[in-house]
């Protein structure tokens, strides 16, 4: 659905049929400009990962949590249950019981990651299993509870808005590319590519944006992770370019705007905390106020450039 600038007459511009497609897409949706509904899709299951000790877990709409057993038995020892995933930050030895004094059975090395099965009664132990199979129990000092941040398929969207005169009308892709290995960290970013093709009166568009989130808490006491857009195409494309960051909570789904690098080209959102139920509708949502955000001269900037 691209909108392509046909000409003008009499002062107005004359768009394709695309772009006044997707303007009414967005009025007969909402009434108002703004993001166009999409068709009803299945929701994703809520993330699992135990993130923050106490922290009440997400639930879809309408579903009945199931209640846990207060206990479970793991290799002859009775754990607490408890789920998650969590990355190895240093070798260290699996045994076959909750402590130094039980046998080794194996080793894992650093940047492993496992599955939470259950915690002993004190919490410094955890059973885990990797590729279904049950391994023992670790020390958890060499863990850190992480998000898997790959998604397995690509999504779509569109936007209108009245930033610029005449309006504006986009659509974007959005697909995941790859884990990213973070500079002087021991854990990885998903990185994501999303392509926008815009259109006003302005001007026309294709550019790129780079979004990511850090698998592991930047904030471990609060397990906060981070999510950011950065567009180079709105500032110099090199030193200076416009980035918005979002701190994210998976386990209770709750993410809070954090801030835009260049007030010039974006305002703080108007609504600035999100509940979310999965990875996606936190990236969704974090992609879609952005864009809201940004101002007449971000997107001027944009319809001067050519990609």
């Amino acid at each position: 659905m691209w909108a392509h600038i046909l000409g003008m007459q009499n002062g107005m511009a004359r768009v394709s049929v695309g772009f006044a497609v997707m303007m009414a897409a967005a009025v007969f949706a909402g009434g108002t400009p703004g993001w166009a509904q999409e068709a009803p899709v299945e929701q994703e299951p809520p993330l699992e990962q135990d993130l923050h000790e106490g922290a009440p877990p997400v639930s879809m709409p309408g579903e009945i949590p199931l209640e846990q057993p207060a206990t479970v038995m793991v290799m002859d020892h009775e754990v607490v249950p408890k789920k998650g995933l969590f990355e190895i930050l240093t070798d260290l030895n699996v045994r076959a019981g909750p402590g130094t004094e039980f046998k080794r059975l194996e080793g894992l090395k650093a940047g492993d990651r496992v599955r939470a099965i259950g915690a002993s009664a004190g919490g410094d132990w955890v059973a885990v299993n990797k590729d279904g199979v049950t391994l023992g129990f670790v020390s958890t000092q060499h863990l850190v509870a992480v998000v898997d941040g790959a998604l397995a398929e690509q999504f779509f969207g569109s936007y209108t808005g009245e930033k610029v005169a005449g309006g504006v009308a986009c659509d974007y892709r959005f697909r995941f590319e790859r884990k990213a290995d973070v500079e002087g960290g021991a854990f990885e970013t998903a990185d994501y590519e999303v392509r926008f093709r815009c259109a006003s009166p302005q001007g026309a568009a294709l550019f790129y944006g780079h979004m990511f989130l850090t698998e592991a808490p930047v904030d471990e006491e609060k397990g906060l992770h981070l999510i950011g857009l950065d567009v180079r195409s709105i500032g110099d494309g090199m030193e200076e370019y416009l980035s918005t960051s979002y701190l994210y909570h998976p386990k209770t789904g709750k993410m809070k705007f954090d801030g835009h690098s260049m007030p010039n080209y974006a305002l703080p959102p108007k609504v600035q905390t999100f509940q979310t139920v999965s990875v996606k509708d936190a990236l969704k949502k974090a992609l879609e106020t952005s864009i809201a955000s940004w101002t007449e001269e971000a997107w001027l900037t944009l319809f001067a450039k050519k990609e």
